[in-house]
């Protein structure tokens, strides 16, 4: 096959491949929200936005915020595969847990999804990483995330004499599970998949949680875009007291935040939840929902509410929500692992989260830098697991409180005694009341139902 490869930088070029792109897509194993193009250009124009109000380098290529390797067939005049790329003003934080080291501006290409848009011919794979590798855009780290162990672009990068002599490879995140969870057609079905003790367990919490709760436990979802103002502005509030706001400086930028969902909403994409206490904000998901597929992209809770497990409570009741609607298949918990994933999920596979560092004297610190940080901080975690303290320095930093010691329940008897006073915590800015838990709770099915 003749081929040729070409680096476009702008929305109208793209646009002008539609058609024979979504054919691409639809050729994957398996297809992505993020390699749509609406989600690549609305995502471009946020990093476009951003780098313009930063005040970094405006006009020249990827000026639209994204760079993408295309391939196209010569013989057949068309599009064959592609590699989409955003293009980011970043700040590369290198971190000793929540110390932080250094921090040094870069300029990153971020692939668009967790893998390219390739044909499965090796040479037309080895142009297509030929091209981005070679672009004239101007780069100094390409950034990937969640690529499937099993990729041919994996197989590629560590097999490239280009990539080993141009760039610095860092994989020292190491390889981690990504779950997901496959839902079937109702929510008992999906419970079904759970001990009968963890199924009372599950409940126990749902059920602990309202008994703490003044004005009552509610489940707000979110997908219109009139929505949008109160549910940023009450996820901000969330955002900020949790341990990555008061840890990690992370918050919801309600202002960038609002552009962006907005556009996601009128595509039918967004899908937002909001646990509160009455009206008062507890735990929030931000996600997205296309073709069967819920991603769970962004998560957070106020740790006042930290001994009840809002956040699990949180995903349960969502989870119920998505089997109730019939339409998602899976819901995707995106890259990392953690014990509740580990816990609701039904599957997972393999990745790795790849960064090519270019090789450059102004790279030299940086990447020095995050190398060593990381192996620090690896050997730390390896003293702590050897004293069975990592837990609970993790919770110190974080300003969380131990665990609840009574986690479970073991029968139905214990329902009874729960309604006193749940699991010996205090409710957040209120005190307890003994039966209240009962007589809000004793009504409900599913989730808040007495385990069969």
């Amino acid at each position: 096959m003749r081929y040729q490869t070409r680096i476009l930088c702008r929305r109208a070029e793209l646009a002008e491949l539609a058609a024979v792109w979504e054919r691409c897509r639809h050729a994957q194993a398996q297809r992505q929200l993020q390699h749509r193009l609406e989600h690549i250009a609305i995502e471009a124009e946020e990093m476009a936005r951003t780098r313009s109000s930063g005040g970094a380098g405006s006009g020249g290529a990827g000026e639209e915020g994204m760079m993408v390797a295309a391939l196209f067939d010569l013989e057949r005049g068309t599009l064959v595969g592609a590699a989409p790329f955003l293009l980011q003003e970043w700040t590369w934080r290198c971190r000793l847990g929540y110390l932080s080291v250094g921090a040094f501006p870069v300029r990153r290409a971020v692939l668009c999804g967790t893998d390219w848009l390739a044909p499965d011919a090796p040479a037309e794979q080895e142009a297509l990483l030929q091209a981005f590798l070679s672009a004239e855009v101007p780069y100094q780290m390409i950034f990937i995330e969640g690529l499937p162990v099993a990729s041919d672009l994996l197989r590629l990068l560590q097999s490239s004499p280009q990539v080993r002599r141009e760039f610095w490879v860092d994989t020292l995140a190491g390889v981690t599970p990504r779950r997901l969870v496959d839902l079937p057609g109702s929510f008992e079905a999906y419970l079904a998949k759970f001990s009968g003790r963890t199924r009372r367990t599950l409940r126990y919490k749902v059920k602990r949680l309202r008994g703490a709760m003044t004005h009552g436990l509610r489940l707000q979802r979110v997908t219109r875009k009139e929505e949008l103002p109160r549910f940023l502005e009450q996820a901000g509030i969330v955002a900020a007291r949790s341990w990555q706001g008061r840890c990690l400086g992370q918050s919801v930028d309600e202002e960038a935040a609002l552009r962006k969902l907005e556009a996601f909403a009128e595509r039918g994409w967004l899908r937002g939840y909001l646990l509160l206490d009455g009206d008062a904000p507890v735990a929030f998901v931000i996600g997205l929902l296309d073709e069967g597929t819920y991603y769970y992209e962004r998560v957070g809770y106020d740790p006042a509410w930290a001994a009840y497990q809002p956040g699990t409570v949180l995903l349960l009741m969502i989870l119920e929500d998505l089997c109730a609607d019939g339409v998602p298949r899976t819901l995707d918990f995106g890259y990392g692992d953690s014990e509740y994933k580990r816990l609701f999920s039904t599957r997972s596979y393999d990745e790795l989260t790849v960064r090519l560092v270019r090789k450059s004297a102004s790279m030299v610190v940086p990447y020095v830098t995050h190398a060593a940080c990381w192996s620090g901080a690896a050997l730390i975690r390896k003293g702590l697991d050897r004293f069975a303290l990592r837990e609970k320095v993790r919770r110190l930093l974080r300003g969380e409180p131990a665990p609840a010691a009574q986690v479970e329940a073991p029968s139905a008897a214990f329902d009874e005694a729960e309604t006193a006073h749940p699991g010996g915590a205090a409710r957040p800015g209120a005190a307890a009341r003994p039966g209240e838990a009962a007589r809000r709770g004793e009504a409900a099915r599913s989730v808040h139902a007495p385990a069969p």
